[in-house]
C-alpha cells in the first residue's frame, strides 16, 4: 500500500508503516526538495550523548535520545541510549595519526543486509595517514556523534588520549514538527520554520533564513548591537547609556543621559608673559566629576558626539596690575575664537571666562588655555578660596 496509517488497520501494521506515518510528527529534511514530504531531520534532541574520559584510553558516551532516519520508504527511528556506554580506543600507530569515529547506528537487516537488527553507540577505527581524515559510516544508518583524534605511539603508558584538546563533537540537533531547531548551517523545509542560530533567531522564507531584530520592542543588552535593525529600536550603550536608532546612526536618546564634567586647579601656576598670540594650557589637579572618564591629566577626551555647554575660568593673582588677562578653549589643539575672554588686569584678583554652545565630535579634545602680558611672570590662584575650573555638560545630540 502507498498510503498508510499508524494503529488504524486491525491487523497488518509493520514497523516501516509506524516508523513513516509517525515521521510526520517531526522537523522535514529541507536539504533536498524531494526530502521534504518523507524525510525527517535526523539529529539528537538537545543535551544527550555527552563525551567523558573514563580513563587514558576509555571513554563513555552518556544517555541520550535521537533521531535516526533511513531512507523516504524506511522511516524514521527513534532511539534511545538509557545508560553510558563504554568505548576503548586502541592504541595509536607507532609512526603516524589516526582519527576514530563515535556514532550512533541502526542496523535494520531487511534494508542493509547485515544480518542484525539492533541500534549500537559504535566506534569506528580511522586508518593512520600522515594527512587522517575521519572513516566513513560502515553499514546502516548512523548519526555521527564524535571524532577522537589518537596521535602516533598514544597509549595508556604514555598518558592516552588528550581528551580535552582531542575531541570534535559532530552532534547536532533535532526537534519536533513547529519547534526551534538550536543550530545553523542547513537549509529551511517550509515557510514559517524557526532556529536559533548562534543567538539570532531566524525564520525561513521559503528561499533563505531572515533573522529577527534582537530585542523586538526592547532594548538590546550592552554589546549586542554594533547597528540597528528598525527606526526607533533601542540599545544600552556605551557607559551604560540608552541610545535609539534613527534608521542611520544611534543617537543618545533624551532620559538619563547627562554627561557632567568638571575639574579645577587647587595650586598656582606661573604664566610667562607673551604675546597676544600665546597661549598656556592652565594645569587642573583635582576632578569634580568625570561622568565618561574623559579627563586624561592635561584635555578631555569628548565620549559623545553632540551640543555642549562648555565653561572655563582663569583666576589671576595680582602679581601685577597692568596688561590684559585671558582664558580661552582650546578643541583639538586650535582655540574657538567664540569661546575667548580677555580683560584688563584688575587691582586684586582678576577672574577671566564664561561659557560657550560647542557641537563638538567624540575624540576631540578640550583644554583651558590662559593669557597675559604684563611684561612678567603672573600666577593663576588655585586654592585659597579660588579655582581655575573646565566644565563641561552633554546637552543633545
Amino acid at each position: 500500500m502507498t498510503v498508510r496509517a499508524a494503529w488504524l488497520t486491525p491487523t497488518g501494521q509493520t514497523r516501516e508503516d509506524t516508523r513513516v506515518a509517525l515521521s510526520a510528527l517531526l522537523t522535514p529534511n529541507g536539504q533536498a526538495d524531494a526530502d521534504i514530504p518523507l524525510k525527517a531531520r535526523g539529529g539528537i534532541v538537545p543535551g544527550g550523548f555527552a563525551l567523558t574520559p573514563a580513563s587514558a584510553m576509555q571513554c563513555a558516551v552518556g544517555t541520550g535520545r535521537a533521531l535516526v532516519q533511513g531512507d523516504s520508504q524506511q522511516g524514521a527511528y527513534p532511539v534511545a541510549v538509557t545508560a553510558p556506554e563504554n568505548l576503548t580506543l586502541a592504541d595509536g600507530d607507532p609512526q603516524l595519526d589516526r582519527i576514530d569515529l563515535i556514532e550512533l547506528a541502526v542496523l535494520d537487516d531487511a534494508y542493509d543486509g547485515t544480518g542484525k537488527t539492533e541500534a549500537v553507540v559504535r566506534l569506528v577505527k580511522g586508518v593512520p595517514a600522515a594527512v587522517p581524515v575521519a572513516p566513513s559510516s560502515p553499514s546502516g544508518r548512523a548519526l555521527q556523534l564524535y571524532t577522537v583524534r589518537v596521535p602516533a605511539g598514544t597509549s595508556a603508558g604514555n598518558g592516552g588520549i588528550a581528551w580535552a584538546t582531542a575531541v570534535t563533537s559532530l552532534k547536532y540537533p533535532t526537534v519536533a514538527l513547529g519547534g526551534i531547531v538550536p543550530a545553523d548551517g542547513f537549509k529551511g523545509a517550509y515557510p514559517g520554520q524557526y532556529r536559533d542560530a548562534g543567538g539570532r533567531f531566524q525564520r525561513w522564507d521559503g528561499a533563505t533564513w531572515v533573522s529577527y531584530p534582537v530585542e523586538v520592542g526592547g532594548i538590546a543588552g550592552p554589546g549586542r548591537l554594533s547597528n540597528g535593525t528598525y527606526q526607533g529600536q533601542y540599545r544600552d550603550g556605551p557607559a551604560g547609556v540608552l541610545q535609539r536608532w534613527d534608521g542611520t546612526a544611534w543617537q543618545y536618546a533624551e532620559g538619563r543621559s547627562t554627561l557632567l564634567f568638571s575639574v579645577s586647579q587647587t595650586a598656582m601656576q606661573s604664566i610667562a608673559s607673551s604675546s597676544t598670540s600665546g597661549w598656556t594650557a592652565v594645569t587642573l589637579q583635582t576632578t569634580d566629576v568625570d561622568d565618561a572618564g574623559g579627563w586624561n591629566g592635561t584635555g578631555y577626551t569628548v565620549p559623545r558626539s553632540g551640543w555642549w555647554r562648555v565653561n572655563g575660568q582663569v583666576v589671576w593673582s595680582s602679581d601685577s596690575t597692568t596688561g590684559s588677562r585671558g582664558a580661552r578653549l582650546v578643541v583639538g589643539g586650535a582655540g574657538v575664537p567664540r569661546a575667548t575672554w580677555l580683560q584688563g588686569a584688575g587691582p586684586g584678583a582678576t577672574a577671566v571666562g564664561g561659557d560657550a554652545l560647542l557641537k563638538l565630535t567624540a575624540g576631540q579634545v578640550i583644554q583651558l588655555h590662559a593669557h597675559q602680558n604684563s611684561g612678567a611672570a603672573v600666577r593663576t590662584l588655585g586654592g585659597s578660596g579660588y579655582a581655575c575650573n573646565l566644565s563641561a555638560e552633554w546637552l543633545k545630540s
